[in-house]
């Protein structure tokens, strides 16, 4: 990319044609994009889709006001275009002023606020703006000549001087809230059945294993990337396009509720984001596509039982997450690997030479400790079945019971963890194969497939 600062007409060369007028279904939709525009001016949708990872096409919609650009997403791009602390800040206050008003104008009226500890609610950071709810509720008093009267004056607040900086300047701001678009209001649809999933090679199908004694699977959705299944759901990128897709349910039925992201992790019913330049980590709000941020940045996040744990991109220690948005527990040093059953975290050292179990603190201000747990390993896999690893060689499958290694076959290509069994995809991914710890066998249920995931269902109804 190049750096520097241009004159006004080599700005326009640099971005190409010029947008027309914002073309959003509302007045504040619109303010948002020319606010966007504006933030955006001399830089080409190409290299705004390679400095952020979001496609040109998408950032063409933000840019028009066909879209809503998320809240984290415009944050960072305020923060990323405005070197200048004291502007950076006001900008940002406005940017969260016009997203909340497009989302507000999206969204229609409102719907009833959930009651006190509602289940599945995550607590906001403080921002400088009033409660939704009650934002809308005035707006509905204003004529459309008014409403559209306090957007422009937001927009010319906003539009302070910033200079010609290149966009991969600036500093970074924390995310003040959740980032939501006009989406419909889905929600990931509980899982049953047997909880095992796999993508086909080449991406072509998600499938889901009807179980033991069937010997098929079916299929749920016609192409995947990646996937992740928990108490949550199940979830999975390349749907359509790169953002995270929930599944409904149903075979077919997949619903977009987040941006790209550099890794997820589902620790109960919370699905977390690590944003795609690492620098923060945000918790799904449940529905639509909102999010909160809840800290950062990382380098991997690791979910389960125990709760969220996230890697510290410049050491390596390990953090886990409090509950609360910017609030995390220090656990421990650096480690080779991390895995967490439905009950425990345990970590490789660095050498590879000894796994240690975390003894969770029973109070807050109780001291972390690591006790021994089992000698070398490779690399580490966890669920509720407990704890597996590879050997040194990475050659060979462990099972983790009476404080020692037992072998139990070979490692193959993807080790996952279910509920009481293990499921391995071989090492030249044509087979599925099932241990089931009761018998200490291994039966071939599937295969080929790119990659697997599992989770223990929840019951049907």
């Amino acid at each position: 990319m190049t750096g520097g600062t241009t004159d006004g007409a080599g700005s326009a060369g640099r971005a190409g044609r010029r947008q027309g007028a914002p073309r959003g279904r509302t007045e504040q939709a619109n303010a948002l994009a020319s606010f966007v525009l504006e933030v955006t001016d001399g830089v080409t949708l190409r290299e705004l889709a390679e400095r952020y990872h979001v496609g040109k096409t998408m950032w063409g919609e933000y840019r028009s006001g066909q879209k809503l650009v998320p809240l984290d997403l415009l944050e960072r791009l305020v923060a990323d275009r405005t070197p200048d602390e004291a502007t950076r800040v006001s900008r940002t206050r406005t940017a969260r002023r016009l997203h909340a008003a497009a989302v507000d104008a999206a969204a229609g009226p409102p719907e009833p606020a959930p009651g006190p500890g509602a289940p599945g609610t995550v607590p906001s950071p403080p921002t400088d703006r009033a409660p939704r709810r009650r934002r809308h509720r005035l707006a509905v008093g204003l004529t459309v000549t008014a409403a559209v009267a306090v957007v422009v004056l937001l927009l010319l607040v906003a539009l302070l001087p910033s200079g010609d900086e290149d966009i991969s300047a600036g500093g970074e701001l924390p995310s003040g809230g959740a980032s939501q678009d006009a989406s419909p209001p889905v929600r990931a649809a509980p899982l049953t059945g047997t909880g095992v999933f796999a993508i086909g090679p080449d991406g072509d199908g998600v499938l889901q294993w009807d179980g033991p004694g069937a010997g098929d699977w079916t299929r749920i959705g016609d192409t995947a990337k990646r996937l992740w299944a928990g108490p949550a759901g199940l979830f999975a990128t390349g749907v359509r396009g790169d953002g995270l897709f929930a599944y409904g349910g149903s075979p077919g039925r997949w619903h977009q509720v987040g941006e790209p992201g550099a890794d997820f992790a589902i620790s109960g019913t919370r699905v977390y984001r690590l944003a795609p330049d690492r620098g923060s980590v945000h918790v799904w709000d449940g529905r639509g596509t909102s999010w909160t941020w809840v800290g950062g940045p990382a380098s991997r996040l690791y979910g389960g039982g125990p709760g969220l744990f996230a890697t510290n991109p410049k050491d390596g220690r390990i953090f886990k997450y409090a509950g609360r948005p910017g609030e995390w527990e220090f656990v421990g040093t650096a480690g080779a690997d991390f895995a967490l059953t439905d009950r425990h975290l345990y970590g490789l050292t660095p050498d590879r030479a000894m796994v240690t179990r975390w003894l969770a603190p029973e109070t807050r201000d109780a001291d972390e400790k690591w006790t021994w747990a089992a000698g070398p390993a490779g690399a580490l896999f966890a669920g509720a079945a407990g704890l597996f690893s590879t050997d040194p060689t990475g050659t060979r499958l462990r099972h983790y019971a009476k404080n020692a290694w037992h072998d139990i076959g070979p490692a193959g290509a993807e080790v996952r963890v279910a509920g009481r069994e293990v499921f391995v995809l071989t090492d030249d991914r044509t087979s599925v194969r099932r241990w089931d710890p009761r018998t200490d066998t291994w039966a071939r249920v599937g295969g080929p497939a790119g990659t697997l995931a599992v989770t223990v269902p929840r019951a049907g109804p």
